[in-house]
């Protein structure tokens, strides 16, 4: 499950929005312009929830929702190994 929250929410209440959230949560941030910027990952463990968690499941569900807002032309690989130049 995951939450969306404004940029300047998040800067204005970052510790509450992180104490709401479970094990498992995830928290994105929207820009301005209302795309997702980041996405918070609450580090709290918690052995019976993770137990119960499919983190493969999890991830690839994350990571098809960040594909599906991409823009560039570019993938982040690129952008990154261009960025470390």
């Amino acid at each position: 499950m995951s939450v969306e929250v404004s940029v300047d929410s998040a800067k204005k209440n970052l510790e509450n929005i992180l104490a709401r959230l479970s094990p498992g949560e995830t928290a994105t941030l929207i820009g301005p312009e209302g795309r997702p910027m980041a996405v918070l990952v609450p580090l709290r463990y918690s052995e019976d929830i993770a137990e119960e968690i499919d983190w493969d499941e999890e991830w690839q569900a994350l990571a098809q929702k960040i594909d599906s807002k991409w823009k560039s032309e570019k993938s982040a690989l690129q952008i990154l190994s261009e960025m470390r130049r």
